[in-house]
């Protein structure tokens, strides 16, 4: 069974999305604030859709290289359950398709998403603060 994504207004969903995004961001050490999802929400340049398993926020973006539209997985939250992130991928692939973006691309500092069928690592994103 594939969870279904519904676009959802930031402002009427803010309080579901909150924490999520605030466990998320602590989870990982994301230098991004609950309040910058929510003003790029505002302002268009992301999106927020929610599911029975959780919600995602992602952003159309084009490939710098060669010009093809890719959907960014900025931030995916699944609520506890069983079986959720197959369910859930599913239901963002579907997404992208629908929206004709030929890619996914996610960034994350946790490891292990090679497990899931379909994602690849290409590069990993290092930070050194001097």
């Amino acid at each position: 069974m594939t969870d279904q994504l519904t676009r959802v207004d930031i402002r009427d969903f803010w309080e579901n999305i909150r924490p999520g995004l605030e466990h998320t961001k602590l989870k990982i050490g994301a230098p991004w604030r609950p309040e910058d999802v929510y003003a790029a929400c505002l302002a268009e340049t992301a999106f927020v859709y929610s599911g029975e398993t959780g919600f995602v926020v992602v952003q159309p973006k084009t490939d710098t290289f060669n010009g093809k539209p890719e959907l960014f997985v900025w931030i995916a939250f699944a609520y506890e359950g069983q079986n959720n992130i197959k369910r859930f991928q599913a239901a963002v692939d579907q997404l992208a398709r629908e929206n004709n973006y030929p890619k996914l691309t996610m960034q994350t500092t946790r490891p292990g998403f090679e497990r899931i069928p379909g994602w690849t690592q290409v590069s990993a994103v290092y930070e050194r603060v001097l």
